[in-house]
Parts: structure tokens; C-alpha cells; sequence
């Protein structure tokens, strides 16, 4: 009788992990697509029409342009050799600023323009150090009382 409750929990607990563990891929399956650089997208431009694409790169400082009216914007990416102009149509996020890492998902058109149909800027090192510190920091202070 033990053992048969016991393999019943066990069971349980299997269905369970499981799923809580397909559900913890599918949320963060999207923050593990790959993006290319600015660099690596512009190296291989000529093969990159009619395919959608993550690019990475820095909002240049003095490009970015806004439109209330229609609610879009233009702004160059630059990478480390290269610059991509880029035009974005939507809501901006609140996080959006000259000068940031971000990473743009969209495709390119026949005027070799970036057509962004996202946009979102993604931590930094110096971020996610500050997270980390005072994450240390906290676990020090309940350690210690």
C-alpha cells in the first residue's frame, strides 16, 4: 500500500515538473533567439531580403527622429564599422533613448532600410551588476540578523 502512494507522488511530481518546466521554455524561448550585430547583418546584407531578422546595435546619438503624428520614428543602428538606418512604426517603448543598446526585429526593404516592427532595449553589464550587488547585499543583511 506504501509503495503504491509512494509511485502515485512520484507521478505527480513528474506531470508537474514537467509541465511547469514546458511552460518556463515557451515564455523564454523568445529571449533566447539569436540576434546578429550590426556588423554581421551589413557583412551579409546582400542575402538578407524577404527574411525577418533580429539586429543588435547602439541608437546613434542625433539620428533618431521622431513622428507623433503618425506614431513612427527613423534612427540609425551602429555597430562597431557599420551603420543601418532603421524606420520604426508603433508605440515606442518607454525605455527607448539615443545612445542605448537595443535590439530591432523587423526586415529589410529594397532601399536597404531596416523596417523594425519591434523594438526594445536589453540590459547592460553594468545592469545587471547593480542587480547583482544589491542582490548580495540583501542576502548579507538577513544572513547576518
Amino acid at each position: 500500500m506504501k509503495t503504491k502512494m509512494i509511485v502515485k507522488i512520484l507521478i505527480g511530481i513528474i506531470v508537474i515538473g514537467g509541465g511547469l518546466g514546458y511552460f518556463t521554455f515557451q515564455a523564454m524561448q523568445s529571449s533566447w533567439s539569436y540576434y546578429y550585430s550590426v556588423d554581421e547583418f551589413s557583412a551579409n546584407i546582400a542575402d538578407m531580403n524577404n527574411y525577418s531578422f533580429r539586429i543588435a546595435g547602439r541608437v546613434k546619438p542625433g539620428s533618431v527622429n521622431r513622428d507623433l503624428e503618425k506614431m513612427s520614428m527613423t534612427f540609425t543602428l551602429a555597430g562597431a564599422k557599420t551603420e543601418l538606418p532603421v524606420y520604426y512604426d508603433g508605440t515606442v517603448p518607454e525605455n527607448f533613448a539615443e545612445d542605448i543598446e537595443v535590439v530591432v526585429e523587423g526586415r529589410l526593404d529594397e532601399n536597404k532600410s531596416f523596417n523594425a516592427c519591434s523594438t526594445s532595449g536589453y540590459l547592460t553589464h553594468t545592469f545587471i551588476r547593480f542587480i547583482f550587488d544589491n542582490l548580495i547585499s540583501s542576502v548579507l543583511v538577513i544572513v547576518s540578523t
